[in-house]
């Protein structure tokens, strides 16, 4: 079944606004009583900047603080996202899949987010196993890229430029059969694709996918299905993509992070590094000792 996005943006009514804030950064936006509020950074006031007696859900703030976003109620389409600035006025209205047009993929928006200053993220789930995400610009409404996803694994890069997740498996094909793979931008689709590993390789995705700050790599913890060899994958934009088994010593789920260029793994049995261009984990010393 192939993922369709159907968008329009309309003529919106402005706001009526109670209270000013300004076109500056705020530290919180927050829903009361079905009404938007902002505070300013070290600020305990609080300033109304919607008063249309309209439902409101899934308030997300942009990254800068000088936007913001949410799901107005209504019933001409699967979703009424209202765009606006900080200081009440509105910047867009995008009607998500009005009632009626013939579209395939997510039953409902479940989630949204800003992964840049101009694009909103919208998901919500196909079936238990499958998900779409859709990336929209803010100021036109256009559909930028849309992906569907095995589970809810999607995480843009830091600069909203590029996308990692778990590429599209069929909600009924049985475990033995299923071959997860993590995917980079427009990598994936519904048929065969270059996402790692190949086809003739099972693995489980064991850890979400964690981007570099630099936004160049992402890295995933995986365990072989038949083997159950556990291993970090890196993977690295237009480069080389690297599979490197945990330490002797690792026990329990991992955790990673970025340090810069390098990559941060630990779990219960220490902690370890990997280094640009090393194939291999060095142990962490902390205070002169191995840690």
């Amino acid at each position: 079944m192939k993922t369709v996005s159907s968008l329009a943006v309309g003529t919106a009514t402005v706001l009526a606004i109670t209270a000013s804030w300004g076109s500056q950064a705020v530290s919180t936006a927050f829903l009361r009583n079905s009404e938007v509020w902002v505070r300013g950074p070290g600020s305990a006031d609080a300033y109304q900047i919607t008063n249309d007696g309209i439902g409101k859900r899934l308030l997300v703030l942009s990254k800068g603080g000088d936007r913001l976003a949410f799901l107005r109620d209504s019933a001409a389409e699967m979703a009424d996202i209202v765009v606006m600035r900080t200081d009440g006025s509105l910047l867009n209205e995008i009607h998500f899949r009005p009632v009626g047009e013939a579209v395939s993929g997510m039953r409902g928006v479940e989630q949204m987010e800003w992964i840049s200053q101009r694009r909103l993220v919208v998901s919500g789930s196909i079936n238990p196993s499958t998900g779409e995400y859709d990336v929209l610009d803010a100021e036109t409404g256009a559909l930028i890229k849309a992906y569907g996803t095995d589970g809810s694994t999607w995480v843009a890069s830091p600069d909203g430029e590029h996308a990692a997740y778990l590429g599209f498996i069929g909600h009924f094909t049985p475990e033995a059969d299923r071959r997860p793979r993590i995917c980079l931008d427009d990598e994936c689709g519904l048929g065969p694709s270059r996402g790692y590993p190949k086809e003739d390789v099972h693995v489980d995705f064991i850890t979400s996918p964690e981007w570099s700050p630099d936004s160049r790599a992402v890295a995933i913890a995986a365990e072989n299905y038949e083997t159950h060899v556990r291993s970090v994958i890196v993977r690295h934009l237009g480069g080389a993509t690297v599979d490197i088994p945990f330490p002797q010593q690792a026990a329990g789920n991992p955790d990673m992070k970025w340090d810069g260029r390098s990559l941060i793994f630990s779990c219960a049995g220490g902690s370890w590094r990997l280094d640009p261009g090393a194939d291999r984990f060095a142990e962490v010393q902390v205070g002169g000792r191995k840690n």
